[in-house]
């Protein structure tokens, strides 16, 4: 099987991360899809810990297409991202994105929205 079906199978989001229609303006929305394909294009997925890594960055990212509140969350806290000299840029984001999501559920698990009923 060559790579591209292989790494598609890993991730069963793809077409509607890549197909996400964003506003114009939106810059964080672009980077974080174009990280995404990079990542996953260029990661051995041979090994079962970058297979899961993977996965779960299309979890993340079909999570934040889906959700305006996590979307929103990301956008506030991604830009605070610190890379030091010499580590790689892709995997240091792609390991900020999926903490931020692990932070985002424990938080949704505390907080209980309260609605208005009409």
């Amino acid at each position: 099987m060559d790579k591209n079906r292989e790494v598609l199978r890993h991730c069963p989001h793809f077409y509607t991360i890549i197909n996400f229609e964003y506003y114009s303006d939106d810059f964080i929305s672009e980077k974080l899809i174009n990280v995404y394909e990079k990542y996953i294009f260029n990661t051995n997925i041979d090994i079962e810990e970058n297979a899961a890594k993977v996965e779960k960055l299309d979890e993340v990212l079909f999570k934040y297409i889906n959700d305006y509140t996590f979307r929103n969350q990301i956008k506030k806290d991604i830009v605070n991202i610190k890379v030091t000299r010499g580590e790689n840029l892709l995997d240091t984001i792609v390991n900020t994105i999926i903490n931020l999501f692990e932070k985002y559920e424990k938080l949704l698990t505390r907080k209980v929205p309260m609605t208005r009923w009409i």
